[in-house]
């Protein structure tokens, strides 16, 4: 697929086709449970290992890149307007789908929110308590990166630039974002104040998610009792949030 190799994991079945991909430094292999029930419930799913990950060659991160990968993947297997899903790292990159391709009938991002980079994004922390808190955590996440491959590295630099926000109000097709509701005890790796920081980050992106499902009907946001991992840790009923979305009711061939 180009000049990059690509693994692709094609699942079988018929009706809408759906392309899934996994979270960072994971494989296609996450989405095994979840892609049985999509090919039993009428769909036909394709899982893929990003660049850099699983079996996919080495490839400098960005976006774009992220992007015209999928896209191969899509023209080389013949997928007709996929849904486009993903985890974590690949929901951000369903995001960028959902900005580019108008015809896509649902982009779903589980769980991929990144993490807060400016105070005004903390919800519950301003003035210097917000600046100091939001100093501590960066310095930490910075430290939790000691050791990672540069390549990691970079990718990591590259989801922090990323507005999200922004990107969905740029998006050009129906999109779903599903939060864990139990990720909060992710701030149980940090110390005061960076645990706060962090904390205000999750519930202000929980806001301004809110506040777009209100802006747009094409725009949903749903939570299940999960942490990060909503596909692996409850797949049935992520699986359910995607196949009775309204944006697939008048997609033909889609149960």
């Amino acid at each position: 697929m180009g000049d990059l190799p690509l693994a692709v994991n094609d699942y079988g079945g018929s009706g809408t086709d759906v392309l899934l991909m996994h979270g960072g430094g994971r494989t296609h292999h996450d989405w095994d449970e979840f892609a049985g029930l999509l090919r039993d419930g009428g769909f036909r799913p394709v899982a893929m290992d990003l660049r850099g990950h699983g079996e996919s060659g080495p490839g400098r991160w960005s976006w774009d890149a992220a992007v015209a990968d999928a896209e191969a993947v899509v023209a080389e297997l013949g997928l007709r307007t996929p849904v486009v899903a993903g985890h974590s790292l690949g929901g951000m990159v369903a995001a960028v789908w959902a900005t580019r391709h108008s015809d896509c009938p649902l982009a779903i991002n589980v769980d991929g929110h990144g993490n807060p980079t400016r105070t005004d994004q903390l919800l519950g922390l301003t003035g210097e308590d917000a600046e100091v808190a939001l100093r501590r955590l960066r310095t930490d996440l910075d430290g939790m990166s000691k050791g990672m491959s540069p390549a990691l590295i970079q990718m990591m630099e590259e989801v922090d630039a990323l507005d999200l926000p922004a990107v969905y109000r740029r998006r050009r097709c129906p999109m779903l974002v599903v939060s864990g509701s139990l990720t909060a005890e992710f701030a149980l790796l940090f110390d005061e104040p960076s645990a706060s920081a962090w904390r205000a980050g999750r519930d202000g992106m929980q806001a301004r998610l809110n506040e777009l499902a209100c802006e747009s009907g094409t725009f949903t946001h749903e939570s299940l009792e999960t942490g990060h991992d909503a596909h692996r840790e409850d797949p049935e009923g992520l699986a359910l949030l995607l196949m009775d979305h309204p944006a697939l009711s008048m997609t033909s061939g889609a149960r």
